[in-house]
């Protein structure tokens, strides 16, 4: 039988079709982060009355309550939940109150707790308060001011006392948003904010304005910075997209898609957009979650929102990390 005379060229060519098909993803392929799902197919936490979104979230173990969320609602009043052991569903919280007062804000960024005083970010304003959440509607004291021209729609996430800021930079022409996330840093978190880089978070870096962010939270996971925000794009709602750098001061380098609303169905609350994400550790479940702004249009499932316009429906979602922590690191 004769053999086949087989050409060099061939056999290199096809060792590299080989090689290129067994070889390793690109390393954000493989982070776990980016992987969110639902706990349950309708994963909604529903208040009364509406219009439910831009949710804070506080996780306090000590706590007879160790889970406390603050969920934005209209300018008189935000809504406040507590719950001894965590869940997504609003039905095993308290509902605290729905007159929860704090700044005659439509909305709050974000907040924090630092040597037992809270913190909530918003419109240039810094709100304190020390003592039970419980206790603190009416009595958040304006305490200090934030760039809101230059960093808006904030984060905020403290290290080794240093309150580091991440918000909406720039100006994106399609929508309430900043063209990149600029990072400002202070040792009060109350002023004196400096700025460290303000395209710290650039989804643009060819240039232009194609994507606007917005909305950032900021974790730490397994050594690793992770900053979670909104981003839209002309014709394109929102979604939330992963960020990651291993130094907080450098910039962050795109991960991909982390929740996407589910935009080919009609059945759902998340049919439309997905934004305003809050993340946090919960013992409990040995996993991170994100509270996130749901929205659909099509009034599919319904509701009584009497503060929005048409069949829109808006509430909180809840999402899980796909990768178990049960040693937070």
């Amino acid at each position: 039988m004769k053999r086949a005379h087989v050409s060099t060229s061939f056999l290199v060519v096809a060792f590299v079709a080989v090689y290129l098909c067994h070889a390793e993803k690109p390393s954000m392929d493989k982070d776990p982060w980016i992987g969110w799902y639902r706990p349950a197919d309708n994963n909604a936490f529903i208040t009364t009355k509406g219009n439910n979104h831009d949710s804070i979230l506080f996780v306090e173990p000590e706590l007879e309550y160790p889970y406390h969320l603050i969920i934005s609602h209209t300018p008189k009043a935000a809504h406040l939940w507590r719950a001894k052991k965590f869940s997504w569903r609003s039905a095993d919280w308290e509902f605290v109150s729905d007159q929860y007062k704090i700044g005659n804000h439509y909305e709050y960024d974000d907040g924090v707790k630092v040597n037992g005083t809270y913190y909530i970010y918003e419109e240039g304003k810094v709100y304190t308060f020390s003592g039970p959440l419980e206790e603190a509607s009416g009595k958040w004291k304006a305490a200090g001011t934030f760039p809101h021209k230059k960093c808006d729609d904030i984060g905020v996430y403290v290290e080794d006392g240093v309150f580091h800021m991440f918000g909406e930079h720039g100006r994106f022409p399609h929508g309430p948003d900043g063209t990149s996330l600029a990072h400002f840093t202070s040792e009060t978190g109350l002023g004196d904010w400096k700025l460290v880089n303000a395209k710290a978070v650039d989804p643009n870096p060819d240039g232009g304005h194609k994507y606007g962010v917005g909305d950032a939270t900021i974790a730490k996971i397994e050594g690793i910075y992770y900053i979670f925000c909104d981003r839209e794009s002309k014709g394109s709602p929102y979604k939330v997209v992963a960020w990651r750098s291993k130094d907080l001061n450098k910039p962050f380098e795109y991960l991909g898609k982390a929740i996407t609303p589910r935009s080919d169905e009609v059945d759902d609350w998340d049919n439309y957009r997905i934004q305003d994400p809050d993340i946090a550790y919960i013992p409990e479940l040995g996993r991170y979650v994100m509270t996130c702004n749901m929205k659909d249009h099509d009034g599919n499932p319904g509701g009584h929102f009497p503060t929005l316009q048409g069949k829109q429906t808006r509430v909180i979602g809840v999402f899980y990390s796909s990768k178990e922590l049960k040693a937070r690191r």
